[in-house]
């Protein structure tokens, strides 16, 4: 087997006259071949600051960020106003793929000066109605608010612009507490000398679930302020009511019939900013991701280190784009720079890792990092996770149609939503590849809905031997009379116990290859006494089983488990001293576990067959038991069962074959843990260069 590993990095370090880095700063990053590296860590070190300087942002990166919150605007409101467009399922499960426009800038300044024309054209179109609909916003919540206060006072005869202040008198409306009108009126009565009037309306229930009574209270403008204090001490909520003229209820119908002809203007607005957003919104994305690229390399100055007159640059790059980037750095700066090509010179843990593995691999990828990334000289599992997971999926989800119903929503996922999402893509692309491993094992384990067959057409799969092995009993060709074999006095003579011991040989022969990477690496790094305490014993123990049952000879296994645990205790004094010694000795029941953990396979078989099974003996019996309307019962009965028992336990699968990777098998090479390669890239969408 070929041991994969991340692509080999090499470090760029340039020096570039200033006049010449803004060039080679936008070649580079619409390369994407390089990550930059971070020099501002490197510049607080006093023989590094003797020589250079940290480097600010790009100047322009100002107008960048301003015009890119001007944008921002634009597109919040277009969102806005296009809120009833809806894209529907079929646009959800089958994106559109924007149509990128082309465009070509040589600096930051044509960039500016393109977004401030085209913006400038935008905004000559919308700004009026996109102001007209603010103010109609804004009048719409004022109506509002004064209808929900003129509709307690509906019982009044009062010009309503006679509340407030006035050049002798005082009168405020609102609404208080039946319980606390009394005392109000004798505080007022007291606190005015006699000089007020309150006069009280019907009992109004408010939103509260609670009545209140609506009063008007009328004094002298002198005793504003205590009669004030007075009222607010009482729990008087006051109605926000003012320069209106006419009646409460005039003003509730005026109101209402200004709110009419508001909402009618708003949805005329609405239409015409609609259409301006149809119109302009793919132009404005465009603006978005060009002021987005730039400030990303307005940022990449940041990470620069600056002298008088020049830039130094370093950068992370795969060995095999090295002369590429070389030239493109040397042909942007026309020859006015200094390029060193050097090995890595950082620890592992801070090299960048790019995962290089073959198209049919690469999605699988996906899978590595979501445990981790691998360290800069580890290997890369990918190539090893992806035979086991198909395996894995397909035994433990194990019905075909489940398996088809997978394959057809990963090719959606695969083929439709990956054309706008790499997430997506790759997830696709291996449930499409699960679905079909399971298809493929539900045929040899004759899983078709569970016994689907057996139950509603009266065919037994097994009997007419179109499969293999039955998981819950007998099939034609493994039963009592005809076992598969026998081991150490056990026969396999049902599906069960091959599916066992199909897991079991699966799951040593699983752990033998992580073992056995494992020690070629320890080998790698010239440690014999680690190679065999780490992997080499543990080999050892599992060829002395296999000896074991293919012998019968118990001898053998019993004299490599005492040697075994006798090396784990070993081990464990080298590393900690007696207590680690005699914790040691457990290591072999660890170890054990990893290789029965395997048995999971038949368990998750077990549990998808077992309740599709008994989603079809329940509809069977619910379309047999009531007449006529128990066929619907029984149909929804297997829509909903079949479909329940498929995503619980296809997300089960997919969860306990990555556990069997990432804790059995992983276990025994891989520690993970490295930086993922993040290229410097101009990410476009709806643009192309």
């Amino acid at each position: 087997m070929v041991l994969l590993r991340p692509a080999r990095m090499k470090k760029i370090r340039a020096v570039i006259l200033d006049e010449k880095v803004d060039p080679v700063i936008r070649k580079l990053h619409e390369s994407g071949l390089v990550e930059l590296y971070d020099l501002s860590t490197k510049l607080e070190d006093p023989e590094w600051s003797a020589f250079l300087a940290p480097s600010p942002s790009a100047e322009y990166g100002r107008n960048v960020a301003s015009l890119t919150i001007k944008v921002s605007r634009m597109l919040d409101l277009f969102s806005n106003v296009s809120k009833g467009e809806k894209t529907g399922l079929s646009g959800i499960l089958n994106p559109k793929v924007p149509e990128k426009k082309k465009l070509s800038f040589s600096s930051s300044a044509e960039i500016i000066s393109h977004v401030e024309n085209v913006l400038s054209c935008v905004e000559g179109e919308v700004s009026e109605p996109a102001k007209k609909l603010a103010e109609l916003e804004n009048r719409k919540a004022i109506l509002e608010a004064l209808k929900d206060s003129v509709k307690y006072l509906a019982d009044f005869e009062l010009d309503l612009k006679f509340l407030g202040e006035g050049p002798y008198t005082y009168t405020v409306s609102g609404l208080s507490f039946p319980e606390n009108l009394k005392g109000l009126e004798s505080s007022l009565t007291d606190v005015t000398d006699g000089y007020v009037e309150i006069v009280k309306g019907a009992p109004v229930n408010t939103g509260e679930k609670e009545q209140k009574i609506p009063i008007i209270v009328n004094t002298l403008k002198q005793y504003m302020d205590v009669v004030g204090a007075e009222l607010r001490k009482s729990g008087f909520e006051r109605l926000d009511i003012s320069e209106v003229i006419g009646t409460p209820k005039d003003v509730f119908i005026g109101s209402e019939k200004e709110l009419q002809s508001i909402e009618k203007d708003t949805k005329s607005i609405l239409e015409k900013l609609n259409a301006l957003s149809k119109k302009w919104t793919e132009e404005v994305l465009v603006l978005h991701e060009i002021l987005e690229i730039e400030k990303e390399r307005a940022e990449a100055y940041s990470m620069t280190g600056k002298t008088v007159r020049t830039h130094l640059v370093e950068a992370w790059a795969p060995s095999k784009y090295v002369k590429k980037v070389q030239e493109i750095i040397e042909t942007a700066s026309e020859g006015y720079s200094v390029v060193e090509i050097s090995e890595p010179d950082e620890p592992v843990e801070k090299i960048p890792v790019l995962l290089d593995n073959k198209k049919a691999i690469k999605p699988f990828e996906m899978l590595t990092e979501m445990y981790a990334p691998p360290k800069y000289n580890e290997i890369d599992p990918t190539m090893m996770i992806m035979p086991g997971f198909l395996l894995f999926y397909g035994i433990m989800l194990t019905d075909a149609v489940y398996g088809l119903l997978l394959a057809l929503a990963g090719v959606v996922l695969w083929k439709r939503m990956g054309k706008v999402s790499q997430g997506a893509y790759n997830l696709g692309y291996i449930l499409t590849l699960s679905g079909l491993s399971t298809v493929f094992f539900g045929i040899l384990t004759g899983g078709y809905l569970g016994d689907f067959m057996l139950q509603f057409m009266g065919m037994d799969i097994y009997s007419t031997g179109l499969a293999l092995v039955n998981p819950l009993g007998e099939s034609t060709y493994i039963s009592a009379a005809k076992p598969l074999l026998s081991l150490g006095g056990i026969d396999v003579n049902n599906g069960p116990m091959t599916i066992l011991l199909f897991s079991i040989v699966a799951g040593i022969l699983h752990l033998f290859i992580g073992l056995t990477v494992g020690i070629s690496e320890s080998l790698k790094k010239k440690s014999l006494l680690d190679a065999f305490l780490g992997q080499g014993m543990w080999m050892l123990l599992i060829l002395a089983i296999v000896t074991t049952v293919f012998t019968g000879n118990m001898m053998i296994a019993g004299v490599a488990v005492i040697l075994v645990i006798a090396l784990c205790m070993i081990k464990g004094f080298m590393n900690g001293g007696v207590l680690d010694a005699l914790l040691g000795a457990m290591d072999i029941t660890g170890f054990l576990g990893n290789v029965l953990s395997y048995a999971r396979l038949l368990a998750l078989c077990l549990a998808t067959g077992g309740l599709a099974m008994a989603v079809n003996i329940m509809a069977k019996l619910l379309g047999d038991a009531i007449p006529v309307i128990g066929i619907l019962i029984a149909i929804v009965m297997l829509v909903f069962g079949h479909a329940f028992n498929f995503v619980m336990n296809g997300l089960g699968s997919f969860i306990h074959s990555l556990r069997l990777h990432y804790v059995e098998f992983f276990g025994q090479y891989y520690e993970g843990g490295g930086k993922k390669f993040s290229p410097f890239k101009a990410k476009r969408e709806y643009t192309s260069n």
